[in-house]
């Protein structure tokens, strides 16, 4: 009997070492997967389109078509002025901090320079080197150098505000959760080393640049199949299905643009609130439209 109660109390012991080493292992991980550092990454080479017609593109884009005010970054009606939200949620604590996107000196862009506003927004790297938290670059690495660019003219045309932003924290759950990609991908994307260029209004190539700039797989799926919609209640409506095998393939293309810029149902009634509604031009919906119709047919995932 003791013998046993001696090989348990060894298993026992061993299981909790291996516990302990784990828990230790992934607080490490956790804690340099955030803001980790990237040192003597490259800088692509971006300048501010100022113009009227550059900064009215990158109002668009950021307004309209990326949603980056609606989502995040101009609570209460202060436009890109930043905001601070204390989140506990169980074991998670999280000091989800939007920064001061406006060209203030000390606490927004305004010491940045154009070239390290595009990569933070490509490339989700700060203009220290530092990997932003909870930012979808990996939506917007698809950005073309001219329209990154006229978002940094917008952005350098708004007027300064001094706005003292604390950085974003998170505690150690939270932080492991984050590195494991419990909370989506990694805001860090690869160097943009090379020119990109915007595909042509109209085909299905900017179409599926539009669906990139939306966030659309975001809720979507990336097969854009749909589903659950990521941290929804349970008994939330799936994200639809936007393949052929979805029921978009029987929308008209006025039926969809009402949509997704009005949230109407072509069979009656409004899409759930969760569905954003894009003020996107006709052109820009048309070309969605056109990409979604060739995507290959996928089933809807039901859990």
């Amino acid at each position: 009997m003791r013998k046993v109660v001696k090989w348990f109390l060894i298993l026992l012991g061993g299981l909790v070492g291996l516990l302990v080493v784990a828990v230790i292992g992934l607080s490490i991980y956790g804690t340099m997967k955030f803001k980790a550092r990237y040192a003597n990454r490259p800088l692509y080479p971006i300048s501010a389109d100022t113009s009227p017609e550059g900064q009215a593109r990158g109002k668009y884009l950021m307004e309209d078509a990326m949603l980056c005010a609606e989502a995040c970054h101009s609570p209460e009606g202060k436009p890109f002025q930043g905001t601070v939200e204390n989140i506990n949620q169980g074991p998670i604590s999280v000091v989800f901090a939007v920064p001061n996107l406006t060209p203030d000196q000390e606490t927004g862009l305004g010491s940045w320079s154009d070239a390290e506003v595009a990569r933070a927004i490509r490339e989700g790297v700060d203009k220290d080197g530092v990997g932003l938290v909870v930012m979808p670059a990996y939506n917007y690495h698809a950005l073309s150098d001219a329209d990154v660019s006229a978002i940094v003219g917008y952005l350098r045309s708004l007027q300064p505000v001094h706005h003292e932003i604390p950085p974003f924290s998170a505690n150690i759950i939270a932080k492991i959760m984050m590195a494991m990609g419990a909370f989506g991908p990694s805001s860090v994307g690869e160097p943009v080393t090379a020119p990109k260029e915007t595909p042509s209004i109209g085909t299905p190539e900017y179409g599926k640049y539009m669906v990139a700039l939306g966030a659309c797989s975001d809720c979507h799926r990336e097969n854009l199949a749909g589903g659950p919609l990521p941290f929804a209640e349970p008994g939330s409506p799936l994200s639809a299905n936007l393949t052929p095998a979805g029921e978009i393939s029987k929308w008209t293309e006025a039926q969809f643009i009402a949509a997704v810029r009005e949230g109407r149902h072509p069979g009656g009634g409004n899409l759930h609130d969760g569905m954003p509604r894009y003020n996107m031009t006709d052109e820009d919906l048309r070309s969605i439209f056109v990409y979604l119709k060739t995507l290959p047919p996928a089933e809807q995932q039901k859990k």
